[in-house]
């Protein structure tokens, strides 16, 4: 769709909406508009009404992980209000606990029998999303360090593996909902999703291999190289991040390549037992911190 631009006094310019577009959005003579510049793009959008956006949904089943996936996805999806039917208490208390393990500033408001309203009660602004992201990197940092004096069965005094997985994900779910509620760097917004994704992928690979640690676990030398291995592809990836650096990202592809096609599959072979399935997830974490690097790339460049 073109306009012409039309030459006003002062030497400003106007251009004529389409009427379709004022009309869905429900736009009238005097109604303010938002304009953001972005490179050679003018962005023009309808400023967000002050109502709370809200959705009705029911309980899926008695899975908590089912449970969860629907009460997340309704919170990334940018609803501030979420009004929800349960069989029974037991559904509830599953909720509650998502609520709190995975859902930044939103509580339960109102309950009744078989019905519950979950409201954003005191989420960080939308502008908190740099600072939260940092959080999450920061947080994954610490599932390394954790991992490795567990690897090295070192318990003493180290941090529950399951309370920063908990961090990890209120972060990475409040960025997500940004990204939805804000079309976070425009154009660009599906890129830092799948970034995003590939970087909880590969963490996720770290919770899992945690969940079979125990003081009996006893692995080799080359199993521990190997972590750190996709220890330093992580380091590497969050600098990339931060300071828009592509050589680090070639680093990356590298270590996946000599890594994994070199070391991994024949240690895989060699091992057996509780060492083969940490091998196991150590590769796949190592593979997808590789797959990060592609969306990564495009947000750079």
């Amino acid at each position: 769709m073109e306009r012409k631009l039309i030459r006003q006094g002062g030497g400003g310019f106007t251009i004529y909406l389409p009427k379709k577009w004022v009309e869905e959005n429900n736009l009238s003579k005097g109604n303010e508009l938002s304009l953001e510049a972005s490179g050679k793009d003018l962005i023009i959008s309808s400023k967000p009404s002050e109502k709370k956006s809200e959705i009705l949904m029911k309980l899926p089943n008695y899975i908590e992980n089912s449970i969860r996936t629907i009460i997340t996805n309704a919170y990334r999806s940018g609803y501030d209000k979420i009004n929800i039917h349960f069989s029974n208490e037991n559904q509830f208390k599953i909720l509650q606990n998502i609520i709190k393990t995975r859902l930044i500033g939103f509580e339960v408001i109102k309950k009744e029998k078989n019905f519950c309203i979950v409201e954003n009660i005191t989420e960080p602004t939308l502008d908190q999303f740099d600072n939260l992201l940092n959080k999450m990197f920061m947080n994954i940092e610490e599932l390394f360090e954790v991992t490795k004096k567990r690897l090295t069965n070192n318990f003493k005094e180290i941090e529950d593996f399951n309370e920063i997985e908990e961090r990890i994900h209120k972060y990475d779910n409040f960025c997500r909902r940004v990204i939805i509620k804000q079309k976070l760097i425009k154009q660009k917004s599906e890129m830092f999703w799948t970034f995003i994704s590939q970087i909880i992928h590969s963490q996720r690979e770290l919770y899992f291999l945690n969940k079979i640690i125990d003081k009996n676990t006893k692995i080799s030398k080359q199993t521990l190289e190997l972590f750190e291995e996709c220890n330093k592809a992580f380091n590497l990836i969050h600098e990339a991040y931060t300071k828009k650096d592509l050589d680090n990202l070639w680093k990356v592809q590298d270590i996946e390549r000599n890594t994994i096609y070199k070391k991994a599959y024949s240690l895989m072979q060699s091992k057996n037992g509780k060492e083969n399935i940490i091998i196991y997830h150590l590769t796949a974490c190592l593979r997808q911190l590789n797959l990060s690097t592609s969306p990564l790339t495009g947000l750079i460049v």
